[in-house]
C-alpha cells in the first residue's frame, strides 16, 4: 500500500516554498535594483568625466590673464565700469561674499594650438622679430611662420568666419587676434576687460586684430593703424570661449539642474559677444559647478544628477585642475 503525504506535511511544504520564493523575489527585486542603480552612476560618471576633460582640453590653451567669470544674465556685464559688480577675473573670486554665486559664466581667450601644433614646425612661431626689412611700426616678422598654412586652417575651423588674410564672413572681416607675453594686463587697475578685447571698447594697446602680408608669409600686420604695445613674444588667437550653464525649466519654474554649453567662434576683438558664435551642448542635468583660480592654477568642480525613479537621484562629481 502506498503512502501520501500528509495535510501537515502538504503544508509544511507549501510553507516552505513560499519562505523560499518570497527571498528569492527579494534577492531578484535588490538585484535589480543595485542593476539600475550602478548602471545609472556609470552613465553619470562617464557623461561627467568626458564633460570636464572637454573643459580641460579647452581651458588648458586659455591665455594667460583672459579668463573672467561674468554675470550672463547682466546687461552691464561688458564694460569696463562693471568691475566686481557684474563681472571678475577669476582670481578675484571670493566664496565668502553674498554675491559670488551670480558669477556663472567662464569666458577666456584660447590661442590657436590647432594650426602652431599642425606642421613639423609651427605655422606661425609666436616670435616677433622688430628689426627685419619689411618691418614698419604697424607690423612685424614672425620668422618661421607659415601664415599662409595657418590662415588655411583657422578658416576651415571656423567654417569661413576667420581668416588672416581679411576674408573672413564675421565682423571686421574677422580678422584673428594677438596678445603679447610680455604685457602686464594689471598695470593700472585690478582688471581691464576692454584691454583683453573681452568687451567692445576703442582700447587696443594690449590686444590687436591682425592680417598677414600675403607675399611674404611671415609678416603680421594691424589693420588699425595704430601703434601698440609689442614685445618679442605673442599668441594668435581666433575665438573666445564661454562655458555658460542654463537653468532647465519645468512648467514654467527652475529645477535647479541645468544643461551646460561650451560657446566658441566668436571673436570680442572685433565686437562680439558670446551669443554671437556657436555653442554645443557639453552635458545636461549638472547640479553643481565651481571654479577658483590662484596662483595660475584653475579648478574646476563638475557635479551631475540622473533620476532613476520616483524623487531618488543619482549624482557624480568630478574634480580637475589646469596648471597653466
Amino acid at each position: 500500500m502506498r503512502k501520501a503525504f500528509s495535510l501537515i506535511e502538504v503544508i509544511f511544504v507549501l510553507v516552505i516554498l513560499g519562505i523560499v520564493a518570497s527571498i528569492s523575489s527579494q534577492i531578484i527585486v535588490q538585484v535589480y535594483e543595485n542593476y539600475i542603480t550602478q548602471n545609472a552612476l556609470y552613465r553619470t560618471s562617464t557623461k561627467t568625466e568626458m564633460a570636464i576633460n572637454q573643459i580641460v582640453n579647452r581651458l588648458t590653451f586659455a591665455i594667460e590673464g583672459t579668463t573672467i567669470s561674468k554675470d550672463p544674465l547682466s546687461p552691464n556685464a561688458y564694460t569696463a565700469s562693471s568691475e566686481d559688480v557684474n563681472w571678475i577675473d577669476l582670481n578675484g573670486i571670493d566664496i565668502s561674499l553674498p554675491n559670488y554665486k551670480i558669477f556663472t559664466t567662464i569666458e577666456w581667450i584660447g590661442y590657436d594650438n590647432d594650426s602652431f601644433s599642425a606642421g613639423e614646425a609651427p605655422y606661425w612661431s609666436g616670435l616677433a622679430n622688430y628689426n627685419g626689412s619689411a618691418t614698419t611700426r604697424n607690423n612685424f616678422e614672425t620668422p618661421g611662420s607659415q601664415l599662409v598654412l595657418a590662415n588655411n586652417i583657422i578658416k576651415n575651423l571656423s567654417n569661413n568666419k576667420v581668416a588672416l588674410d581679411g576674408t573672413g564672413t564675421g565682423s571686421n572681416g574677422g580678422l584673428p587676434a594677438v596678445l603679447f607675453s610680455g604685457e602686464d594686463y594689471s598695470s593700472t587697475i585690478k582688471y581691464d576687460p576692454a584691454c583683453m578685447g573681452l568687451i567692445n571698447e576703442n582700447n587696443t594697446s594690449c590686444i590687436s586684430r591682425v592680417s598677414y602680408n600675403v607675399g611674404t608669409n611671415n609678416v603680421l600686420n594691424f589693420p588699425d593703424a595704430k601703434e601698440k604695445k609689442i614685445y618679442e613674444r605673442y599668441k594668435l588667437a581666433w575665438s573666445a570661449y564661454a562655458l555658460v550653464p542654463q537653468e532647465i525649466m519645468k512648467n514654467g519654474v527652475g529645477t535647479g539642474l541645468f544643461d551646460l554649453n561650451l560657446w566658441y567662434n566668436y571673436q570680442p576683438w572685433n565686437g562680439e559677444k558670446y551669443t554671437d558664435g556657436k555653442h554645443s551642448l557639453l552635458i545636461t542635468n549638472v547640479s553643481v559647478l565651481k571654479f577658483t583660480e590662484n596662483g595660475g592654477v584653475i579648478q574646476l568642480k563638475l557635479c551631475a544628477t540622473e533620476n532613476i525613479g520616483a524623487d531618488y537621484n543619482i549624482s557624480s562629481c568630478k574634480e580637475k585642475a589646469i596648471i597653466k
